[in-house]
């Protein structure tokens, strides 16, 4: 299974798909020339984008928003990200744990083992994946080695990912319109949230060290 994720990403590297996945302004022209196949498109490219993690999730996501429209955009993306986590869920448990470690790393693995199993695994999965720059895709896999159900895995997950798709999907849609006043606003709402969130983390986290002392 491992050999076939390579070989399948050498060959979309090789015939340029991956690198179009990496440029927003190729990728935008791809989708809206694809006329009727469009939305199964941006949910193939989703899925692509997960499977292979290296592939940033916040272009193919803003360029959704862009062709299709920020709501469009979120639900082609949330298909073709739920798909792909389910996939790499899946895999994970078909491939086991000496292959997975070999894709995304003993220490990364150990990391994950020790967050999903806790006695918090499912609110630790619902926070890694609300954070914005976690490797989210990379995280599926591991879960597929955790007790989670794939059920509960995609419902928690999905729901964690929504703010920061809604953003990206829907500063793809204000870019289209070149309405840069709500990108501003978008841009700075999300900001603010990141911010507060890590402030309330710092703020719970001092108590704890101070007790340790």
């Amino acid at each position: 299974m491992l050999a076939l994720i390579a070989v399948g990403t050498i060959i979309l590297w090789r015939a340029g798909i991956i690198q179009r996945l990496s440029n927003k302004d190729a990728l935008v022209a791809w989708l809206q020339n694809a006329g009727y196949r469009g939305p199964l498109l941006c949910i193939a490219i989703q899925f692509v984008q997960v499977v292979i993690f290296v592939i940033p999730g916040e272009i193919t996501q803003f360029a959704s928003g862009y062709v299709f429209g920020a709501w469009h955009g979120l639900l082609y993306s949330i298909a073709g990200i739920m798909l792909g986590s389910a996939f790499n869920f899946y895999f994970a448990r078909f491939a086991g744990r000496p292959t997975l470690e070999r894709l995304i790393g003993r220490r990364t693995m150990e990391r994950v083992d020790r967050l999903l199993n806790s006695a918090r695994g499912k609110s630790a999965v619902f926070i890694l994946f609300l954070i914005p720059g976690t490797p989210k895709d990379a995280m599926c896999y591991g879960a597929g080695l955790s007790t989670l159900g794939l059920g509960e895995f995609v419902v928690i997950s999905g729901l964690a990912r929504l703010p920061a798709l809604l953003s990206s999907t829907l500063l793809g849609s204000q870019a289209s319109k070149h309405n840069y006043r709500a990108m501003v606003i978008t841009a700075a709402v999300a900001g603010v949230v990141i911010a507060a969130y890590y402030a309330y983390q710092r703020s719970r986290s001092k108590p704890e060290d101070q007790l340790g002392r």
